[in-house]
């Protein structure tokens, strides 16, 4: 029995372009889980798997931008 590969995509919420591609990682993060990447913190907010391609997309925000946002309303 072959083993398909599965394609990992990072995206950046509400961006057109890919972060990183990854193919057979051992683990896909999770909703709310931090990922480094790029030298900066990252926080996963919504997976989405599609099983026609064998691909799953992984979209996070930027930490940082999060709390400044959020310094700035109190």
């Amino acid at each position: 029995m072959s083993k398909e590969q599965v394609k990992v995509i990072l995206w950046e919420e509400n961006q057109k372009d890919f972060l990183k591609k990854f193919y057979d990682i051992q683990f896909t993060p999770r909703i709310g889980e931090e990922v480094y990447l790029k030298k900066e913190k990252w926080k996963v907010t919504r997976v989405e798997h599609d099983l026609e391609v064998s691909e799953i997309n992984v979209y996070m925000e930027l930490i940082k931008k999060a709390k400044q946002e959020k310094s700035s309303n109190s």
